[in-house]
């Protein structure tokens, strides 16, 4: 259990070493927090990267995967159910534009140099996962040396299938019994988007 985004973020911190030409790649808004004293503790720059679920015409709480702003897709094995209606289309163009319109948002726009990096990618916690898988799957396109996932928390399920993915998981916790990230921190207020541009602003002056 952690006391909150703080809490987790310094105990987190205290098991990544430092790796050369590194930078910690955060998901907003609840990574950031984490992301920065990482940043901070070992000395490299902070940035942003977001994906969005896919959700299929008529269940907008099921994700079936997600996409990130230049149409790299992670899909689960529940796509091939949906993808043929026709107003799937809508629903990929729809989340597309709103990954670039908050990249624009955070960091004024969605160009990388992520090639020979260390990417550390941080969030607060992780549950099914689509989003990252995303994330991961884009990561993987722009040449890094190696990707480093560190979260606090991950259900053991998701655990198991994402270490595939990357080349080192750093996680505090794997519980077999889950059911939401918040569950495992006393305070899990939301972040605001004031709280991640203020952070952010400090490693892109």
């Amino acid at each position: 259990m952690f006391l909150d985004r703080t809490d987790a973020g310094r105990k987190l911190s205290e098991r990544i070493p430092h790796y050369p030409n590194s930078i910690v790649l955060a998901i907003p808004r609840g990574g950031v927090i984490l992301g920065d004293i990482i940043a901070r503790k070992i000395g490299c720059n902070l940035d942003v990267i977001i994906s969005k679920k896919i959700t299929p015409p008529d269940y907008s709480e099921y994700a079936i995967g997600a996409i990130m702003h230049d149409g790299t897709l992670y899909k689960s094995k529940y796509w091939p159910k949906f993808s043929d209606d026709p107003r799937f289309k809508d629903e990929l163009t729809q989340k597309q534009h709103e990954v670039k319109r908050r990249l624009e948002e955070y960091r004024g726009n969605d160009k990388y140099l992520l090639e020979g990096k260390y990417i550390i990618l941080v969030d607060d916690g992780i549950a099914t996962g689509s989003t990252v898988f995303a994330i991961l799957n884009w990561i993987k396109k722009q040449n890094p040396k190696q990707i480093i996932l560190a979260v606090p928390v991950i259900p053991i399920t998701t655990f198991d299938k994402m270490k595939s993915f990357v080349d080192e998981m750093i996680v505090l916790d794997i519980p077999e019994d889950f059911s939401a990230v918040g569950q495992f921190y006393d305070d899990f207020s939301q972040v605001t988007a004031i709280q991640v541009k203020k952070i952010l602003k400090k490693y892109h002056n």
